[in-house]
């Protein structure tokens, strides 16, 4: 995924340098080979994106992706998300198997936990959220809803970001590590501060915990899953922006 990412940014760079040398030439100057360069590029990574869309089309993915695009959108479209995104959270969470399980027992295409499902099953009036695979869709685009409503005061990527990080290891974990950035001056609402600060949240770190926190301990305890969350939330990111292209 990251490799597909690497030819997004690639594409969007030499797209934005031809407009650049355009302007340049438009003035007066000269440089018609490097411009031709340029072209030559972005025409080869469009060439590229259509081989990933027809990688994609042949992949085990694009079945249940297909199968479940219609609900994914429905609820997504009511919770007010770009329906990529969630494709782009499901692969992350199941790789679209309807029946995966964690470790810790978080289960279906979302991988709800059972006590946030029963939760959502009080709050949505549905019973059948870890065994109806579109139950669960419905119920983790809700629960993603309910993380995203907190942070208001971020902008949208950020903001998803945040709501991503909540999503995979629990908000308490997202307001400690606020409370950390605030600390050191830095902005709660940007997911690069959250994310530098959340591997500060274990117990070896004290010292830092002693000038944040009254009681000298994170409000919501020691947290030692944070590369976990940081890959959850860079690698969806990530494959958002390839299916932002491709789907």
């Amino acid at each position: 995924m990251k490799i597909l990412l690497a030819i997004i940014v690639l594409f969007l760079a030499l797209n934005n340098g031809c407009r650049q040398e355009s302007t340049r030439i438009s003035n007066g100057g000269v440089n018609d080979d490097s411009l031709m360069q340029q072209v030559e590029k972005v025409l080869a990574e469009k060439k590229r994106m259509q081989e990933l869309r027809l990688e994609l089309s042949r992949s085990r993915y694009l079945s249940p992706l297909m199968k479940y695009k219609p609900v994914i959108k429905k609820y997504a479209k009511r919770y007010g998300f770009d329906w990529r995104l969630i494709v782009a959270q499901i692969m992350q969470e199941s790789r679209f198997r309807e029946q995966a399980r964690s470790p810790v027992g978080a289960r279906g295409l979302m991988q709800l936990m059972p006590r946030t499902a029963r939760e959502i099953s009080r709050e949505l009036d549905i019973e059948f959220i870890l065994k109806n695979p579109r139950e669960n869709i419905a119920a983790g685009i809700y629960h993603m809803r309910k993380q995203y409503n907190v942070f208001k005061k971020a902008n949208y990527a950020n903001r998803v970001k945040l709501s991503l990080a909540s999503y995979n290891a629990g908000i308490g974990r997202v307001f400690d590590s606020q409370d950390i950035a605030r600390y050191f001056r830095k902005s709660p609402n940007k997911w690069e501060n959250v994310r530098r600060y959340l591997p500060m949240l274990k117990s070896s770190d004290w010292q830092l915990h002693l000038q944040v926190w009254p009681q000298g301990k994170p409000r919501y305890g020691y947290f030692y899953g944070y590369r976990e969350t940081i890959n959850y939330v860079d690698s969806i990111w990530e494959m958002y922006q390839v299916y932002k292209k491709i789907l």
